[in-house]
């Protein structure tokens, strides 16, 4: 609806995986990691790092980018 108002006016958004934070238990940690595609830990700098891919982007709108290692295609 906004875009329809404002041709430059963008919207995006992070859909974040489990990020790996230093106090999680072992584990809880080994079990997010074994849900993921890459079957490795994400971090708040992952997260970021698509936040600020997104916003440098100006050609990208209307995106719901997943950042979950490959959570959300990978079979549970």
């Amino acid at each position: 609806e906004l875009a329809s108002r404002n041709p430059r006016v963008r919207v995006n958004c992070i859909l974040p995986g489990p990020v790996m934070l230093p106090d999680l238990p072992a584990a809880e940690r080994q079990q997010a990691i074994a849900g993921t595609l890459v079957q490795r830990e994400g971090s708040p700098d992952h997260v970021a790092q698509a936040v600020v891919h997104l916003v440098e982007n100006d050609f990208i709108t209307g995106v719901c980018l997943p950042v979950d290692g490959g959570r959300s295609i990978f079979p549970s």
